[in-house]
């Protein structure tokens, strides 16, 4: 039996890898050709600088202390902005209902002022038992 010649053989597959590689990476300048030209702007002869990201202002966290009915009336005013299409989180019904007030007239924000409960402020004391 005659000895295979191992080595024309693994040549032969190198060479055939390598011109594969070459025709592939004609194909491929060719693609990313295509994509650059889908990418730039048509319309505009100059290149306009991009707009700067607004800056989000300062987020503040605080807490509040609410009757149990103005938190379940927050869960209502959710679920009318739902039947309207519109998702809103708790933060923003309370950012809408302090820009509504801000709207207001004195008299018509002293009449809702004071018809709010009082209730006492603070955390409550810890159950003694």
């Amino acid at each position: 039996m005659a000895k295979k010649d191992y080595g024309a053989a693994f040549g032969k597959t190198i060479q055939a890898e390598t011109e594969k590689v070459k025709s592939n990476k004609q194909v491929d300048e060719d693609r990313f050709a295509k994509a650059e030209g889908y990418l730039e702007p048509k319309s505009t002869p100059e290149r306009q600088e991009p707009e700067q990201p607004k800056q989000q202002k300062k987020v503040i966290r605080d807490s509040f202390t609410l009757p149990t009915d103005d938190y379940e009336l927050i869960t209502t005013i959710r679920e009318r902005c739902l039947d309207s299409r519109v998702t809103i989180n708790k933060s923003e019904v309370i950012r809408a209902g302090l820009h509504a007030l801000n709207q207001m007239n004195n008299e018509e924000l002293v009449a809702v002022v004071e018809s709010l409960t009082k209730i006492k402020t603070g955390r409550p004391g810890k159950a003694k038992g």
